[in-house]
């Protein structure tokens, strides 16, 4: 049972840890940049002050490292089928 803990743990880690660096890719998009946003009005984001972290992170320690296995699969089976 405490095989199941330790795995469980390192499960909830791998996604925090991809979590954090796709959090620290996007500061771009989350700064409020009005010289971009002049230029591309069409693009701007009006809901980018309203990003917390806090609120992804139940989604970041349960799902997102199921999808992340599954997109890796996936194009590893793509690579596969395609040889």
């Amino acid at each position: 049972m405490e095989t199941y803990y330790i795995l469980l743990g390192v499960y909830m880690f791998f996604g925090l840890l991809i979590f954090e660096w796709a959090w620290a890719q996007i500061k771009v998009l989350r700064e409020i940049n009005e010289d971009r946003d002049s230029k591309y009005p069409p693009f701007r984001r009006f809901d980018a002050y309203k990003w917390r972290k806090y609120h992804y992170y139940f989604g970041a320690i349960t799902f997102m490292p199921l999808r992340f296995l599954i997109s890796f699969l996936s194009v590893i089976m793509c690579f596969v089928f395609v040889k």
